[in-house]
C-alpha cells in the first residue's frame, strides 16, 4: 500500500498532467478563437461568465469540501450529499432562465439572455456528477480525474473552433462550456462504482452544515472581490474594455491554474489526513509554497518583459491593449500563486468560520479599489488591484498560519531564493531586450530569444544559487528520486 507522500505525490503528478494539458489546450483555443471572434464576443461571454460563476458558488454549498474534510463518512451522509447537490444543479438553471431578461438590462445588452439561458444547462448536468468527484478527491484518485478532464476539455474544444469557423461567433463559447461539462458529467459517473439511493437525512445534511455554509459566504464574498473588476468594466467602460481586461487576467491565472491549483487541489485532501499534526503540517505547508514559487515566480516576473511580443505574436495587433495591463497584472500572479495556497490550511482545519470573516473583510478592500479606479479606465482599474492585493497580503498569511503555528517570516525564508533567482533572469532579460535584440526583429522571434535566454538564466542561477529547492522540485513531481 502507498504511504501518504507517495499517494500525493503521485495525486501532484496526475494534476499536473491534467492541468498542464487542459491550459495548453485552452491556450491554443484561445489563440485561435482570438483570431477569429471579436473582443466584443469576448466580451459578451464575460458578462455572461461573471454571472454563471456566482450562481456555480451555490451547486453544493461546500458539501463536497465537508465530505473530504470529515475522516469519517456514513452512506447515509453521502447519499443525502448527492440529492442536494442534483436539487441546487437544477435550481441554478431554472433561476438563471428566470432572471436572464434582468441581467441583460443591468449591461444594457440583451444579447446576453439566450446566452445565458444556454449557459445555464451546466448547472443541471454537473450536479449530477460533483458528489462523485469529491469521492474521488478524497480517494486521492488523481489519474482517473486527470483522464477525464483531458478528454472533457479536448472535446470542448474542437467543437468550440469547429464552430468559430463555421462563423457562429459568441456561440462557439457558449458550446464549447456546454459540451465541456457534459463529457466531464458522463466519465465522472463511469468512473466510480457508487451509485445513489433514494434517501435523504436532514440530520446527516445539519451535521456539515456550520463548514459548509462558512465556506460558501466566503466563496461569495470572494467571488465578488475577484469578479468586481468584470463587473464594473462590464457596465461603465463597456464590452470592449471588458474583452481587453479578460483576456489579460486570463492569461495572468495561466500560472495559478498550472501549478498552484495542482498542488493545493491535492494538498487539500493530503493535509486533513494530518490535520492534527502542525508540525508536519507546517513542514508540508512550507515544501508546497517553495515548489510553487520556483514555477510561478519566473513566470510572472517574465511576463513583465514578454509581454509585448507574446500578445503581438500570439494575439495580433487589435489586443495591443492587452501589454500594459499584462504588465501590471503579473505581480498580482506572483503574490496570488502564493496566497491561494492558504485556503487549504482554513479548510483541512475546520476552520471556515475565520475563512468567511477575513474573506468579507478582504473583499470590501478589494472591490472599493476597483470602484476607485475605474477613473482611470481599465488600467486605472487594473494598477487598483494590483494595490489592494499588496495591502492585504500580509494578513492573507498571518491570519491562517495562527491555525498551524507558523510565522509569515518562516515562509519568507523558503520564498526567497526563488524570488532573488528570478530576479537575476529577469535583469538578464531587461538586458536583452533594451540594449542586446534589434527593434527590427519579428516579435515572434524576439519572444523565441527571450524565453530561451529566460529559461537558461533561470536554470543556471538556480543551479548556483538554490540547488536544494530544485531538486525538492523535481523530486516531487516524480523527475528525480530521493
Amino acid at each position: 500500500m502507498l504511504s501518504l507522500r507517495e499517494k500525493a505525490t503521485s495525486g501532484i503528478k496526475w494534476s499536473a498532467i491534467s492541468q498542464v494539458g487542459r491550459q495548453v489546450m485552452q491556450f491554443f483555443t484561445t489563440a485561435v478563437l482570438a483570431r477569429l471572434l471579436s473582443p466584443d464576443d469576448f466580451g459578451l461571454l464575460g458578462m455572461a461568465t461573471i454571472v454563471i460563476g456566482f450562481v456555480n458558488l451555490f451547486k453544493d454549498l461546500g458539501t463536497s469540501s465537508a465530505i473530504i474534510q470529515k475522516s469519517e463518512i456514513s452512506d447515509s451522509l453521502v447519499h443525502s450529499i448527492f440529492w442536494v447537490n442534483v436539487a441546487f444543479g437544477i435550481a441554478g438553471t431554472l433561476v438563471l432562465l428566470l432572471v436572464a431578461p434582468l441581467i441583460a438590462a443591468f449591461y444594457s445588452e440583451p444579447r446576453l439572455i439566450p446566452v445565458l439561458r444556454l449557459l445555464s444547462l451546466t448547472f443541471g448536468i454537473s450536479g449530477l456528477s460533483i458528489l462523485q468527484k469529491a469521492l474521488l478527491e478524497k480517494d486521492l484518485a488523481f489519474n482517473a480525474l486527470a483522464k477525464i478532464e483531458l478528454a472533457a476539455v479536448v472535446l470542448g474544444a474542437l467543437i468550440g473552433i469547429g464552430m468559430a469557423f463555421m462563423g457562429l461567433g459568441v456561440w462557439s463559447l457558449v458550446y464549447q462550456a456546454i459540451v465541456v461539462a457534459g463529457v466531464t458529467t458522463l466519465l465522472t459517473l463511469g468512473a466510480i462504482r457508487w451509485r445513489p439511493k433514494l434517501f435523504f437525512s436532514l440530520k446527516d445534511i445539519q451535521q456539515v452544515s456550520s463548514y459548509s455554509l462558512n465556506l460558501t459566504g466566503f466563496n461569495i464574498f470572494n467571488f465578488f472581490a475577484r469578479n468586481a473588476d468584470y463587473l464594473l468594466i462590464g457596465k461603465f467602460l463597456g464590452t470592449e474594455a471588458l474583452g481587453y481586461y479578460t483576456l489579460a487576467y486570463r492569461l495572468m491565472l495561466y500560472p495559478l491554474q498550472n501549478i498552484s491549483t495542482v498542488i493545493t487541489r491535492v494538498m487539500f485532501p493530503t493535509f486533513v489526513q494530518i490535520q492534527n499534526d502542525n508540525v508536519r503540517f507546517k513542514q508540508a505547508y512550507l515544501k508546497v509554497v517553495s515548489t510553487i514559487a520556483l514555477v510561478t515566480f519566473p513566470m510572472m516576473m517574465g511576463l513583465l518583459v514578454l509581454s509585448e511580443p507574446f500578445v503581438m505574436t500570439f494575439f495580433g495587433d487589435k489586443w495591443q491593449p492587452v501589454i500594459l495591463l499584462l504588465m501590471i497584472l503579473s505581480p498580482v500572479g506572483l503574490l496570488q500563486s502564493i496566497v491561494t495556497t492558504v485556503g487549504t490550511i482554513y479548510t483541512a482545519k475546520g476552520r471556515t468560520d475565520w475563512m468567511f470573516i477575513w474573506g468579507v473583510g478582504s473583499g470590501l478592500v478589494v472591490t472599493t479599489a476597483i470602484a476607485i479606479g475605474l477613473r482611470w479606465d481599465i488600467i486605472g482599474v487594473a494598477t487598483a488591484y494590483a494595490i489592494a492585493v499588496a495591502v492585504l497580503s500580509y494578513h492573507n498569511f498571518a491570519i491562517p498560519f495562527q491555525l498551524i503555528e507558523l510565522r509569515v517570516r518562516n515562509m519568507l525564508r523558503v520564498l526567497w531564493r526563488p524570488f532573488m533567482v528570478s530576479i537575476c533572469m529577469l535583469a538578464v532579460l531587461v538586458g536583452l531586450k533594451m540594449w542586446i535584440l534589434p527593434v527590427t526583429f519579428a516579435p515572434s522571434v524576439v519572444l523565441a530569444v527571450l524565453v530561451v535566454s529566460g529559461l537558461t538564466s533561470y536554470l543556471l542561477a538556480s543551479w548556483l544559487l538554490n540547488q536544494e529547492q530544485m531538486s525538492s522540485l523535481l523530486t516531487t513531481f516524480g523527475c528525480q528520486k530521493n
